[in-house]
């Protein structure tokens, strides 16, 4: 099995206007006075890629070098950090278009590819309220709050699925 690779992305200041909106939806819905900064950086875990060819899809699949900031870890200083990604079996289209750029540069089939928004937002928000964030932000019926920790592959575990019952005799 090849290595999981992880790359964050991030749109410069003065090109992150879904960070604005973010922000200032977040400020004028749910009232959080104490929140004074939020970035919203995309991750990328890549799997099935080589270290040169992750170079190349850097700058030409995952960013765009001129309003992007590209990092291979996070430097958090007590901020308040959260991911949210799609629910299993839930179509990702950026995942998927991801999958199929990095299969075109490859010609490879064995590249996996899972997004997900990391969530920054500054130590004066209260866990309180970065629950009420979490819970304005992710949509349950096709998100979940993302794991932080790095995976160790991508490969989908597929669960067994049983056969619904049936009851003999019900109407009578």
């Amino acid at each position: 099995m090849s290595k999981v690779y992880r790359v964050f992305v991030e749109k410069k200041k003065q090109f992150s206007v879904e960070t604005n909106e973010i922000f200032h939806s977040i400020k004028n819905e749910l009232k959080i006075e104490n929140l004074k900064s939020l970035r919203l950086v995309n991750r990328y875990d890549i799997q099935g890629v080589n270290e040169e060819t992750l170079e190349k899809g850097i700058d030409i699949i995952l960013s765009e070098p001129m309003v992007d900031n590209v990092y291979q870890t996070l430097e958090l200083t007590n901020e308040h950090v959260f991911g949210i990604e799609y629910l299993p079996g839930q179509y990702d289209q950026r995942a998927d278009a991801c999958e199929q750029c990095f299969q075109l540069l490859t010609g490879e089939n064995s590249v996996k590819v899972k997004c997900a928004k990391i969530i920054i937002v500054n130590n004066e928000v209260s866990l309180d309220e970065v629950e009420s964030i979490k819970k304005y932000l992710i949509n349950p019926v096709d998100q979940r709050v993302a794991s932080l920790d790095m995976p160790t592959h991508l490969t989908s575990i597929s669960s067994e699925i049983s056969l619904v019952p049936t009851i003999d005799g019900f109407i009578s």
